[in-house]
This record gives C-alpha cells, sequence and structure tokens, in this order.
C-alpha cells in the first residue's frame, strides 16, 4: 500500500492500495504501475428471480452425483478347472506324506517314493503347459540324487538330499513359469531364490481352499473339516485340565494307558502329521498355482535388475585400494608357512603338533579364508561400477584372480594336511566330508577365475551345476561302505597299527560286509575279531525287526554278507554278543 498496485499473490489479480479491487472491463495496470483511480462504473439493476433459468431437480438414489472419489477396479474372480480342484484335495496328502517322510533316515524308501511323488505332483498340474527348458534340470537332478535315499545310508546325506528335493521343485515351479527373472541362472539368481521361496508361494496361497470351495459339496466338506479342527483346537486345554484333576485315579490311569498303547499311540502321529501337513500342502500348492497362472508383479527383472544397478556405487580403483593391504597380509602369510610347506612335502610332522590339530588347524583356517575372501569378492561384484563399455572392469578381474588363486593355494595346503591325518588314522564320515568340501571350495574359486577370462560365462548356473553334480558324487556312493573299505584295507597292509571296529560299527549296515571280511581275515588279533563278532550278532539279532519301508542297498548287501558267512561263524557272532549282553546286566 506504498501508492502502487499490489496484486493477489492466489490470483494474480491487481489491488488497488484501498484494497478495493478493479473493476472489471478496465484495463489491468502493469505490475508496479502508480496507483491511479479507476472512476466508479454505473449501477445496474438486478435482474428479477424469473429471468434465470430454473435448474433441473437433482435426483435422488445411487445416481443423485457423479462419483469423484477413485474407482477401484475389482479383482477378476478365479475360475478352477476341474483338474485343479481335484489336486487341491491331493495337495494336503502331499503335505501329510512330507511330515510322515521328515526322519528320512528311518524311512529312505518312503522318502524316495515322496520325491517321485513330489514331481510327479507338479508334471500332472502343468500337464501340457510348456514350461522353460532350464526349469528341467531341477526335477531331473533331484530325481537322480533323491536314488541316493536308496543307494546309501548316511543320515547326513540323506537328509541334504531331501534338503535338495524340496528345494528344487520350488525352483523348478518359479524357473519354469513366465514370471521367471532370468533365461539361463545369472545376475539375478539370488532374487529369483528369494522370489520362488517367498514371494511367488505366497501370492496364491489360498489358492487351495478356493480350489476347494469351488463347488458346493467341497464347500460343505472344507466347512465341517474347518469346524472339527477349530473344536478340537478349542478343546485341547479344558481336555488336558480334565485330565489332571482325573489322574489321581489309578483305574483311570491305567485304562488311559491301554488306549494309548493300543489306538492313541498309532492314530497321534498320523493325526500331528495332518494337522501339520495341510499348510504345508497349501504351500505347494501356491507354487504351482502361482507358476501356472502367474501375473505380472513388481518383483520382476526390470525393478531387479535397477535395483542391482543403483547397488554399483563404488568406483573400481576404490576396490582396488580397499584389497591392497588384505592382498599384501596374504602374501606375507603364504610366505611365513615354509614350516607348513616343507612339512606337507615331506610328509612329516611339524613340532608342537598332533596329526588331528595339524589337520584341524588347515581346514579352519581355510573355512575362514574362504569366508571372508568369497564375501569380498561378492562385494567387488555388487558395490562396484563397471567399465564404460558395460563389462567388468580390469582392475576387478585382477584382484578376483589373485584373491581367487591366494584361496586355491590355502584350499590344497588344508587338503594335504588332512590327508597326513587319513593316512595316520584312518577315514571317518567328516574327514570325507571335509575333504569333499575343500575340494569342491578349489572348483568354485577355478569357476570365479573362468568368469574374469570368459566373460560370458553363466557363473550362477556354472556353480550351482558344479555343486549338484559334485553332491551327487559323494551322496550316490554309499559314502559309509567306502569309509569302512577304506579303513580295511589300511589295517589290512600296515598303513594304520589297529583298526576302529566301535566307529565301523556307528556307520550301521554299509560296515557289515567289511566286518564280514574281518573276521575271516587270518592275521587279525582276538580282541579286533571279537568285537567284530560282537557287531555282527547284534546286527543278525535287530535285522528282522527292520520293516520294509527302512530296508535300503546297504541293507540288502549286509544280509548277503552275513549269509554268506559259515555257520560257525554265525553261531560264534551270536555268542559274543549275548555275552556282551550278560555282561551288563544289571
Amino acid at each position: 500500500m506504498n501508492g502502487y498496485y499490489n496484486f493477489d499473490p492466489m490470483t494474480g489479480a491487481p489491488i488497488a492500495p484501498q484494497g478495493q479491487p478493479i473493476p472489471q472491463g478496465q484495463p489491468v495496470p502493469p505490475h508496479g504501475a502508480p496507483y491511479a483511480p479507476y472512476p466508479a462504473a454505473p449501477e445496474a439493476p438486478f435482474p428479477a428471480p424469473s429471468a434465470f433459468p430454473q435448474a433441473a431437480p437433482i435426483p435422488a438414489g445411487p445416481q443423485a452425483a457423479p462419483q469423484t472419489a477413485k474407482i477401484r477396479r475389482a479383482r477378476p474372480k478365479r475360475v478352477y478347472t476341474a483338474k485343479e480342484t481335484a489336486l487341491a484335495w491331493v495337495s494336503a496328502f502331499v503335505g501329510y506324506f512330507f511330515c510322515r517322510t521328515f526322519f528320512i533316515w528311518e524311512k529312505p524308501v518312503t522318502a524316495l517314493a515322496f520325491s517321485l511323488c513330489l514331481f510327479a505332483f507338479a508334471f500332472v498340474f502343468f500337464g501340457k503347459q510348456k514350461r522353460n527348458r532350464r526349469s528341467y534340470f531341477y526335477p531331473a537332478s533331484a530325481i537322480v540324487l533323491s536314488s541316493s535315499l536308496f543307494f546309501a545310508a548316511s543320515p547326513i546325506i540323506q537328509f541334504f538330499v531331501f534338503a535338495y528335493v524340496c528345494s528344487a521343485f520350488v525352483l523348478f515351479c518359479q524357473t519354469g513359469s513366465d514370471a521367471a527373472l532370468e533365461g539361463v541362472a545369472g545376475a539375478l539368481y539370488f532374487f529369483e531364490a528369494i522370489k520362488a521361496f517367498f514371494v511367488s508361494p505366497f501370492k496364491s496361497i489360498g489358492a487351495t481352499v478356493g480350489a476347494i470351495g469351488a463347488n458346493k459339496g467341497g464347500k460343505k466338506i472344507g466347512r465341517v473339516l474347518l469346524m472339527i479342527l477349530i473344536g478340537v483346537g478349542v478343546a485341547f486345554i479344558p481336555t488336558l485340565i480334565v485330565l489332571e484333576l482325573l489322574s489321581f485315579d489309578n483305574s483311570f490311569t491305567d485304562i488311559l494307558e491301554r488306549i494309548w498303547e493300543t489306538i492313541l499311540e498309532g492314530i497321534f502321529p498320523h493325526f500331528w502329521s495332518l494337522v501339520f501337513g495341510i499348510p504345508i500342502g497349501m504351500y505347494v500348492y501356491a507354487a504351482l498355482y502361482t507358476s501356472a497362472h502367474g501375473a505380472p508383479d513388481g518383483f520382476n527383472a526390470e525393478n531387479c535388475a535397477r535395483i542391482e544397478e543403483k547397488m554399483k556405487i563404488a568406483p573400481s580403483l576404490l576396490g582396488a585400494a580397499a584389497l591392497a593391504p588384505m592382498l599384501f597380509l596374504y602374501g606375507v602369510f603364504i610366505a611365513a608357512q615354509s614350516d607348513y610347506y616343507k612339512a606337507i612335502f615331506t610328509s612329516t610332522l611339524p613340532d608342537a603338533y598332533t596329526f588331528a590339530e595339524f589337520a584341524r588347524d588347515g581346514f579352519f583356517r581355510l573355512c575362514v579364508v574362504a569366508a571372508i575372501n568369497a564375501a569380498v569378492l561378492i562385494a567387488l561384484r555388487v558395490f562396484t561400477k563397471r567399465a564404460q563399455s558395460g563389462k567388468i572392469s580390469p582392475v576387478v578381474k585382477v584382484c578376483t584372480i589373485i584373491l581367487s588363486l591366494v584361496t586355491i593355494v590355502i584350499s590344497l595346503t588344508a587338503i594335504s594336511q588332512m590327508i597326513m591325518y587319513v593316512s595316520a588314522y584312518g577315514l571317518t564320515r567328516m574327514r570325507l566330508y571335509a575333504l569333499w568340501f575343500m575340494a569342491l571350495l578349489i572348483l568354485l574359486f577355478v569357476v570365479a577365475i573362468l568368469k574374469q577370462l570368459v566373460e560370458k560365462l553363466p557363473f550362477a548356473a556354472t556353480c550351482v551345476a558344479l555343486c549338484v553334480v559334485c553332491f551327487a558324487l559323494l551322496a550316490i556312493p554309499d559314502a559309509d561302505a567306502i569309509i569302512a573299505e577304506h579303513n580295511y584295507d589300511c589295517y589290512v597292509e600296515g598303513t594304520t597299527d589297529k583298526i576302529d571296529v566301535q566307529y565301523l560299527e556307528e556307520l550301521g549296515p554299509s560296515a557289515i560286509p567289511t566286518l564280514c571280511r574281518l573276521v575271516t581275515t587270518d592275521g587279525v588279533d582276538e580282541f579286533t575279531r571279537r568285537e567284530a563278532l560282537h557287531y555282527i550278532g547284534f546286527f543278525a539279532s535287530e535285522q528282522n525287526k527292520v520293516d520294509v519301508q527302512g530296508v535300503n542297498l546297504p541293507l540288502i548287501r549286509a544280509r548277503r554278507a552275513y549269509d554268506a558267512l559259515d555257520k560257525e561263524t554265525k553261531d560264534e557272532a551270536a555268542a559274543e554278543y549275548g555275552r556282551v549282553l550278560r555282561a551288563f546286566e544289571p
């Protein structure tokens, strides 16, 4: 109000200093012009109300006014085929079968049957639907590996085989669908695995219920089963309270114990397998349904690649500078291990070491070094920028090759230390697994070096295939039988002073053929022979208790080896086993 026109900041209209708006029809003064009053406009008579057109009445009801809110599109209702509805019921059996098979070392044949049925279920579900070719690697490898459930008897190997079968099923569903992130496992394989296990199945987790309820009969049966489960859950705690109150009566508790032994002891395991198997079956069915009817989502290849690209924030030179101190220390460390290398090449034990300490020191040192170097290489790959051509930076390539070579050298040293230990004291499961693991590490770091030389090499796919092949070489042959035969050969040839018969007994039926050879070999000391006879007698007394679910190839071989013994040796074994039992009786 300083004698000049002001302007409304919201509308831009000029305002006179006295706060009066500019009359309509008058020219708008320029910004900053001095104030000059406008002549007042002549007053016009206000028209009568009848001169205005009458507005149409606003209709009542849902069409009263146009909706201005954002309209949400309804999701299309899922339509389930008759096959999908039938397989939804079968999925509950798949979950139940999984729970009954989980302790696979007790039922290897059942576990093998489950592995075959799981993929058969998937192939029936997909039918003639076209799948990505690379996805068939997972069912093929899982079926081949699952054969070890019959061929081998090691509980550790059997558990990891079962875990791989289940993982391969989920990855088969993900990589075979249109929602797969890559045609071949590559830079986005980590995102692929996350999506396979934690995203895709939960997108259709309710598909099982929807498929079962697609018809009136299914809805009714599903409602009845749900009411039964809810009723059992509600009555569980009150039943326990009543049981505790009535347990003072000895007659009552005796009757309950008989009922438990005769009926409930056989029913309850199946009941709990069904209870926990239903959600597992829903997960399996959801993975299959999402794979067959996948819809676009935010977890796609473009977004994952964009995330990966955003993580590349460090120049390659920065990564090399950060690695320089570590590489220097590795060089000094390798140069300082002259005593180790001398001991390895001459097969002599360093001072102040036992064979066990020497081997363990090398193995655990390798594990730490390999873990650190693998983390550093992953960080180089993920966080360093590529060259202007889009290829891996030469600096990163050189650092990766040097770090991989260091790991390989330390791995070879650790393997040599473990071989010295095995030569002195024989082979065990853990020593064999340690040797296998160190050999696998060397192969993986060799692949890392090849990736720097041949950039088109699919690193993730090669590593997955390599791990599966190496695992098959460990799992399919009977590793326990190999351990027993190696220890027997070392003992007979005089490489080792004695053989640990008690450890052979821990290997189970796989070691029975070796024990049978041991008791018939000349030159075996009497104590070792009596120990072997005891475990053969124990096997003979227990083999008739094994049901058909526990039969596998090692058990078949053990029975054949026992049947091949002469009657006198069998009687000696039975007598030795009876003598040991009587010695431990109170």
